[in-house]
């Protein structure tokens, strides 16, 4: 990659981490159906059912979050988190998991999300080194394909689904309420990042998005991962953009284009309006898989 596009990503990157960092001030708390609520502003969509001895807790938000967290818990039911459920790895995603961890917090994620977490990692396209979690952090009980929890009297099935945003991606829906969140398989209104390190891919967020629309109803509230409360719509309309994307890409590199010609060129012009005003702009959009798609 030329100097040029290289110093964009850098750019890029820091835009994502003051995001992020922004994303931890001022938690809300939204009410969603029967003993449900959504907590944004604290990094990734966390979703807290409370249940008579304890909460369950879907994503524990940004470490620079936690304290604002366990203000919001600390007001609801016995405000003691005593499970926590990772949708995958990424820390603004996982970051409050420690302290719930030693708290007595019983942390569920899929396989590939524990690896991670304790091997710790490098994100290419942020140029950030994650430290391994201390292991009151990593999930004590883990799952290769899929499960229930009994909480509360909802059950709430998991599903993980082929590799997209990351290789632990899974998804989780609380039927009797029918809440859905899907984690960062679902952006609302924005592109999402894509982790090609975590072995992550255009091509399977846009699967993944096809089959999450076939799991929803239009009855269903979807949180996803970053963006505002969706419903099924939502879904299918990140999921046509991704394929129109992906369609987009494959015909742009079979030409032969550069990164460069491509960001010069506007080739997503067309979703650029609805979709490129998150922290991945435009640019970053294409210079994010232009060199994960080179790589696979």
């Amino acid at each position: 990659m030329l100097r040029r596009s290289f110093l964009r990503n850098i750019v890029a990157a820091s835009a994502g981490s003051v995001l992020l960092r922004a994303q931890a001030v001022g938690i809300s708390v939204t009410p969603l159906r029967d003993k449900l609520s959504l907590l944004s502003g604290a990094g990734g969509n966390i979703v807290i059912l409370e249940g008579p001895d304890g909460l369950l807790m879907v994503d524990s938000g940004l470490s620079d979050s936690t304290a604002g967290i366990l203000t919001q818990t600390d007001k609801m039911g016995k405000g003691q988190v005593t499970q926590l459920f990772n949708t995958h790895w990424h820390t603004d995603h996982t970051g409050s998991n420690v302290i719930l961890g030693q708290k007595g917090a019983k942390i569920i994620a899929q396989e590939n999300v524990k690896t991670r977490l304790a091997k710790g990692q490098y994100m290419e396209f942020f140029k950030r080194k994650v430290d391994p979690m201390d292991p009151a952090g990593l999930p004590s009980e883990t799952f290769k394909d899929k499960g229930k929890i009994k909480f509360a009297g909802e059950t709430a099935q998991y599903e993980h689904l082929p590799p997209a945003h990351t290789d632990g991606d899974s998804v989780i829906h609380f039927h009797n309420a029918n809440v859905f969140h899907g984690g960062d398989l679902l952006f609302n209104g924005m592109y999402p990042f894509i982790d090609y390190g975590s072995d992550g891919s255009l091509e399977g967020m846009a699967g993944n998005a096809r089959k999450i629309a076939k799991m929803v109803s239009d009855d269903t509230i979807v949180i996803p991962g970053h963006g505002a409360v969706a419903k099924k719509g939502d879904v299918t309309e990140f999921a046509d953009m991704l394929s129109g994307c992906l369609d987009i890409f494959k015909k742009q590199l079979a030409a032969g284009k550069t990164v460069e010609q491509m960001q010069a060129d506007k080739p997503f012009a067309q979703y650029d309006e609805k979709w490129g005003k998150g922290f991945m702009k435009p640019e970053a959009w294409i210079a994010m898989n232009y060199a994960g798609m080179k790589k696979a």
